[in-house]
Order: structure tokens, then C-alpha cells, then sequence
């Protein structure tokens, strides 16, 4: 995000872009303060103006995650993870409020991010975000993934058109998704926001047709893929500093199919559960969603204390033949407490508790679209999706996150963080409310436990996390995954 200062007003912009699936994303959001902003030299050296003490709370330390700076010695400098921010000037100051909602997702950039065209690996939408997307990183809550990959290569591209437009085009790739977002975004002047459009592409096998204790797939044997093809508008506006909201519209035609790219539609399973609420095996779904961020935390991608709310809900409009219904909420709350009990060297010690819930209200439920519990962001020791698929459910978590060693590697400071974690989710007996049930079928259990322990590495690029899970049932499961969870 940018802030533009002229002598009558201050635009807060905001560009924050990413690839996620194979898709063409593109996002930029504005504030404005309605304030006069003064200049410095017109005003006592004791004083400031409520309009400048918000602004400068809001300023980024010059950041860079350019893959050339591990070569040169003139980019040698402390760095943040994904840090949207752009170079510091004299006289502009380079803001982005929205970047504190990332993470440590992985991003570098390829390109010098001051210039009109960038482009890298990783993805910069960043929350709240009211549009589909295969790219976005964070979602109210990460039951709402369709991510089963370990590990997912995804790029973005975009291209400034003058100060206020820009295009986004984000990709994602790995062996179990294929994805697209391209989006057009506007900072109007005249508006305290910013407006975005976007068009998508997703193909994608889904957790709730997978991973349980039996294996149900196709007539043809074949497993069952989700398609997805749509696209939406958006407006996005931080409402106070601690608070940022988005709303929008989006449209989606939704298809199961028998493989990746083929015109052959799968309607039912080989049990002759249905996968759709259309009989043709298509569905046409149009919602008007919205998500709100509240984050009182002292850093956006490490925090060691405050605390993190995200809210989403979805309500659809009934159209077409599947004339679905429904209203989807969900929220997480994450609360950052630091806490001294052990560690190997210098550096933060924090106990953090999370809690997840979600539901739909109504009786249409589609597959696609319900909460799928287990693996590395919902309940770690199971595969994804591997303890239920609902259409409520609600999950906690304590882990606590202490440090382990500290060193320099190809000029990138490192943080080496040990973890230690206790996850359980309950799909609260609604795996039957799901059309087709296929929590059921495939014999999910409906609850879980998972326990362990796991290291972190905290880089410019990202974080990086690698956790052993042991689960109520017996089993273990080794996660790797980029990014935090909460």
C-alpha cells in the first residue's frame, strides 16, 4: 500500500498482489483520512497532528525479499518476511497496513519491487480479501482450504498503470491443483478504499472426496476433481487502525469432473452419492461475501503478543439449476502470550491459543464448499481432510514457540524456533448435513486429537515450518509448510 500526499488530502493505496493457484490476481486498496495534511515545517517541533501520528503508526521499515539481494553486498540489510512495502523516499512515506495480516507467506521478489512491472514467486494477496481466489494465502480459517499438496509453487506478475491502476496475474501449480487469478484494482481518490475485479480459473481434487478410511472415487475409478470458473468485485477499506474490512460479489460455475483438464462431468461417486446439487454435475453459485480483520499484535509476522481476529461469511443467492441456499460464517481468534518457560538462545518465548469455529446456516451444503478438518493448518498428526468434512465444526489449539538458534546464511539473518502443539477439532455431528456425505463414505471418524513438536525457520522469504504429529488414533503425520498458521 502506498500513501499519497498532495496539499488537500492523504490517499492510503493498496497493491497487495499474489499468485496462489495457477490464477491472475491483482488488488490495491486506498484510505482516505478526510484531514488536511500539514507540513512538518508549518507546525511546532512538539506537536503533531492526529492525521500524521495515524499515518506514522502505519509506516513500514524499507524491506526488500529480492532474490539478487543474496548476492550483493548493497542490499546487505536486516529484512522482514513478506513485507509489502516499497522503498522509503524523502518526501513520500510507504505504507501498508494490510501487509501485518501475512504471515511469513512465502514471497520473493524477482524484479526491483519501485518499478512498474515486478514479478516473483509467492503469492501478495494478503487479508481480508472478499474474492475467490486459487492464490490467496490466509482464509477466515483454514478449514475452508482445498490445499492437499505438501508443497505449492505459485508466482505473481503485476504492472502499475500510473498511480492509482494496477493488474495482478497470479499462479499456482502443484500435482493436486491448477490455478488462476487475474484482477484489475483501482485507488479512488475520491473514496476512503479501493476497488478490485478479478477473473478465475481453479481445478483442483478436494479433501472432502479424500482421505478417509475408505476410498471411495468415481464410477470410472478414477478421483474426483473440482472446477471452478468465475470471478467477482470487491471494495476494501481499513476502517480503523486495528481494523480492515472487505465486502464484495462473486459469481462461479462449479463442476466435478474425472480428471484435471477433460469435458467429461462425474454428477455422483461410485457409491452414487451425489457430488453436486445439480443432477448435470454442475452448479452455479453466486454469494455476496465479506471479511473483517482485527489485530492488535505487535508484529504482523511474528507475534509475541496481542491478539488476531478474522470473520467471513458467504450467503448465497439461489440461481440456476442447483438454486443453492445458504449463509457460511467462520472466525479464528489467536491470542499471543509471552511467556518465559525454555529456550536455547535470545529471542522471544510465546504461548499462543487459538480458537476456530464455523457453520452454515440452511440445509444446502455442496461438498466443495464445507470445512474439512485435519492436517497442517487444522488439526496436525492427520492428513487434510482426514478427520471431517461438515458443514460446522469448531477446532483449538495451544502451542508454544521458543528459541532455538539464531545464525547468518548467503547474507539473510535466520531464526531457528522449536514448537511444541496440541490440536483437536470436532466436526460437531453435522458430517450428515453435506450433500452426499462424503464424510461418511469414506469413514471419517469426526474428531481428533494431534500432539507434537516441530521446528521453524524465519527468513526474509517466508517462514518455513516442519512438524511430526502423532493423533488420537495411532498415527503420525510429518508436516511441511510455508507460512504461519494463525
Amino acid at each position: 500500500m502506498s500513501i499519497i500526499t498532495d496539499q488537500s488530502r492523504t490517499l492510503v493505496g493498496f497493491f497487495n498482489l499474489g499468485w496462489e493457484t495457477t490464477l491472475i490476481s491483482l488488488f490495491w486498496a486506498t484510505t482516505a483520512f478526510g484531514q488536511p495534511v500539514l507540513e512538518k515545517e508549518s507546525l511546532p517541533s512538539n506537536s503533531v497532528t492526529e492525521t500524521e501520528a495515524t499515518i506514522e503508526s502505519l509506516i513500514l521499515e524499507t524491506v526488500s525479499t529480492r532474490a539478487e539481494d543474496l548476492l550483493s553486498n548493497e542490499y546487505e540489510r536486516g529484512l522482514t518476511a513478506q513485507d509489502n512495502s516499497s522503498s522509503e523516499s524523502e518526501d513520500q512515506n510507504q505504507v501498508d497496513p494490510f501487509t501485518k495480516t501475512t504471515g511469513g507467506q512465502l514471497r520473493i521478489e524477482l524484479t526491483d519491487p519501485s518499478k512498474p512491472f515486478t514479478y516473483g514467486f509467492g503469492s501478495i494477496i494478503s487479508y481480508p480479501d472478499a474474492l475467490i481466489s486459487p492464490t490467496r494465502d490466509v482464509f477466515n480459517v483454514p478449514a475452508e482450504s482445498t490445499q492437499l499438496s505438501i508443497f505449492t509453487v505459485k508466482g505473481h506478475a503485476r504492472q502499475r498503470l500510473g498511480s492509482n491502476h494496477a493488474l495482478l496475474l497470479e499462479a499456482l501449480l502443484d500435482p493436486t491443483r491448477y490455478g488462476l487469478d487475474f484482477r484489475y484494482g483501482n485507488n479512488a481518490p475520491s473514496l476512503p478504499g479501493a476497488f478490485a475485479v478479478n477473473i478465475f480459473t481453479q481445478n483442483a481434487r478436494s479433501p472432502a472426496f479424500e482421505n478417509g478410511d475408505e476410498d471411495v472415487d468415481l464410477p470410472n475409478g478414477n478421483v474426483p476433481w473440482v472446477i471452478r470458473l468465475g470471478g467477482g468485485i470487491e471494495y476494501v477499506q481499513p476502517l480503523t487502525s486495528k481494523l480492515d474490512g472487505a465486502v464484495g460479489i462473486n459469481y462461479q460455475i462449479v463442476s466435478t469432473r474425472d480428471a484435471a483438464f477433460t469435458n467429461s462431468i462425474e454428477p455422483e461417486d461410485a457409491l452414487g452419492n451425489p457430488l453436486t446439487f445439480s443432477e448435470d454435475g454442475q452448479d452455479t453459485l453466486l454469494t455476496l461475501d465479506a471479511s473483517l480483520l482485527f489485530d492488535t499484535t505487535d508484529d504482523p509476522n511474528a507475534p509475541t503478543h496481542g491478539s488476531r481476529l478474522r470473520f467471513g461469511t458467504s450467503q448465497s443467492i439461489p440461481v440456476g439449476d442447483a438454486n443453492i441456499l445458504y449463509n457460511r460464517l467462520s472466525a479464528s481468534f489467536s491470542q499471543f502470550i509471552p511467556l518465559n518457560l525454555f529456550g536455547f538462545t535470545e529471542g522471544p518465548r510465546t504461548l499462543i491459543l487459538n480458537l476456530q469455529a464455523g457453520t452454515f446456516i440452511g440445509d444446502d451444503v455442496p461438498p466443495y464448499q464445507a470445512f474439512n478438518l485435519g492436517g497442517s493448518d487444522t488439526v496436525r498428526g492427520f492428513d487434510v481432510g482426514e478427520v471431517g468434512t461438515s458443514s460446522s465444526f469448531i477446532k483449538t489449539t495451544a502451542e508454544y514457540r521458543f528459541p532455538i538458534a539464531a545464525f547468518r546464511l548467503l547474507k539473510q539473518d535466520i531464526g531457528l524456533r522449536g514448537t511444541l502443539f496440541v490440536d483437536y477439532g470436532n466436526d460437531l455431528a453435522t458430517a450428515d448435513e453435506v450433500r452426499g456425505n462424503p464424510a461418511d463414505a469414506r469413514d471419517k471418524p469426526g474428531d481428533g486429537l494431534g500432539y507434537g513438536l516441530g521446528l521453524s525457520a524465519d527468513t526474509s522469504f517466508g517462514r518455513f515450518r516442519g512438524e511430526l504429529g502423532f493423533n488420537s488414533d495411532g498415527g503420525s503425520q510429518f508436516h511441511f509448510a510455508v507460512g504461519d498458521r494463525f
